[in-house]
């Protein structure tokens, strides 16, 4: 297994799952898919696998048209390559292809970050990716890239490989990073007392990244101060936990109407009302 970086705490089964992954014998490209909430990770644990192995990473941007996302990708591997030339890409199948040519003679991990950004704005692009990992496809045999394809919205990643969709049935890695749970998150807070670290797991979860972006390290380090640190960071308007409940919520709501289809819409010859509504004296008023 490729070594852990010693900066990264705890991940242990993820690591291996993605370093199985990664190091797997098989003699073509392969594909794999993370997920999990914001803040977990992820990015953190394929940047690091990307830096132990040689392998490329591309994260993409939120609502960029699809020639841009073309072009920033583009730059992204002449950095990579050190190719003196430009890459420039036509479509996401030729982009695809340059992917899949980076692992010719060893297994490295290709990873594209926030793939639902991407796949957004090219509704095409799970069946392009399809097509091009065929099975007997020139360019798929020819490549030994593990194609990662990374987001946060759980409920889209999740059908990238659901039901009917293209890419069912292609993944070689399905790997959903998760919060740390109670045991975990007391020893990455440092909290030896097991009130304490149930208390301050009530309030923030197992997200890592609460303690490193929203709260620079600072724990209560006894029961008695746990009041005064909720009030002074988690219910601090100034702080962004304190609205972190609202952001999650709304980022759900944000991830439904982006898998879910709307619902036709009533018209006059297909919907009726019950009679105890239509006879109804409310509605009759």
């Amino acid at each position: 297994m490729i070594d852990k970086p010693s900066d990264m705490f705890d991940r242990d089964g993820e690591w291996a799952q993605l370093s199985r992954f990664v190091t797997s014998t098989f003699e073509r490209a392969t594909l794999g898919v993370v997920s999990g909430r914001r803040r977990q990770g992820k990015t953190f644990l394929l940047q690091a696998m990307c830096e132990a192995t040689g392998g490329f990473y591309f994260g993409a941007s939120e609502v960029v048209p699809k020639p841009e996302a073309l072009r920033q990708l583009g730059d992204a591997l002449r950095e990579f390559t050190g190719s003196p030339a430009a890459y420039r890409f036509q479509d996401w199948g030729q982009a695809i292809d340059t992917l899949l040519a980076l692992a010719t003679d060893r297994p490295i991990p290709v990873v594209l970050d926030e793939f639902p950004y991407l796949a957004r704005e090219s509704k095409e692009l799970p069946s392009v990716i399809q097509n091009a990992l065929a099975p007997r496809r020139t360019q798929r045999l020819a490549s030994r890239a593990r194609l990662l394809l990374c987001g946060s919205s759980i409920s889209f990643m999740s059908e990238l490989l659901a039901g009917q969709a293209p890419l069912r049935g292609r993944a070689g890695l399905e790997l959903i990073v998760a919060t740390f749970d109670f045991r975990v998150a007391a020893e990455y807070w440092g909290l030896r007392d097991r009130r304490l670290a149930a208390l301050v797991y009530f309030v923030l979860g197992g997200t890592p990244a609460y303690r490193a972006e929203q709260l620079d390290g600072e724990t209560p380090q006894r029961v008695e101060e746990f009041d005064d640190w909720v009030i002074g960071h988690v219910l601090n308007p100034a702080n962004p936990l304190f609205r972190e409940v609202r952001m999650l919520l709304a980022e759900r709501s944000f991830q439904t109407s982006f898998t879910t289809p709307r619902p036709a819409r009533a018209t006059r010859s297909t919907w009726r009302p019950s009679a105890p509504m239509a006879n109804s004296s409310r509605w009759a008023r």
